[in-house]
């Protein structure tokens, strides 16, 4: 299997594609830091495994082609953009009306939950961030080849989940800042903004 690890550009491309869409804030991103704010690290992980299953999911799509016919039935995406959009405005209510947790654990306290396994993968599907991305990833790929094609995948996700583990750490990292029930509010009230303000972003871009 020649995969030309050393010579050949398309890889080192593809790594620096795959670190500057996971470390750069997006919807992904704010959800996962949100969740590590108010779970922790060790229940934000079925969050973040169904992230970047659903990110290289569709990223080995988009190289056998299926970003191709994507862009063939243009009017997919504005519906993709509104489900996403929406959403992100369900999460950003269901932050106004998380309760500051006592001592922290937000979750501990009645019916807060993490986002899934399988609700952060399907997400990915609505997400044109990740659409965008696996278009570029396909790109730099180019060759349809198994052999490059796994490779690049299992590259991908060798360089972004590091990066969107970072951004679940930060919010355990904000957990362990925001000792007040005012400071967790105002914590909450920022992301919802933030997810607010992505949800339009995708709908006008």
């Amino acid at each position: 299997m020649d995969i030309e690890l050393h010579t050949d550009a398309t890889w080192q491309a593809l790594a620096l594609l795959a670190f500057s869409s996971a470390i750069t804030p997006g919807p992904n991103n704010l959800m996962l830091l949100a969740s590590g704010a108010r779970f922790g690290l060790r229940r934000s992980l079925p969050h973040l495994g169904g992230v970047i299953f659903g990110t290289a999911t569709l990223v080995a799509l988009n190289v056998v082609g299926l970003g191709a016919l994507m862009l063939a039935w243009p009017a997919l995406i504005p519906a993709l953009k509104l489900i996403g959009a929406g959403y992100l405005c369900y999460l950003a209510w269901r932050l106004t009306r998380a309760s500051p947790a006592a001592g922290g654990h937000d979750a501990a306290s009645g019916n807060a939950r993490p986002v899934a396994f399988a609700q952060a993968a399907i997400f990915q599907v609505v997400n044109p961030k990740v659409w965008m991305m696996g278009l570029a990833a396909a790109t730099t790929i180019g060759s349809v080849d198994f052999s490059r094609a796994a490779f690049g995948v299992a590259l991908f996700i060798a360089v972004a989940l590091p990066c969107v583990l970072l951004w679940a750490a930060f919010g355990v990292v904000m957990l362990r800042v925001l000792t007040t029930p005012r400071a967790q509010s105002v914590f909450n009230l920022t992301i919802c903004a933030m997810l607010v303000a992505t949800a339009g972003l995708m709908i006008v871009a």
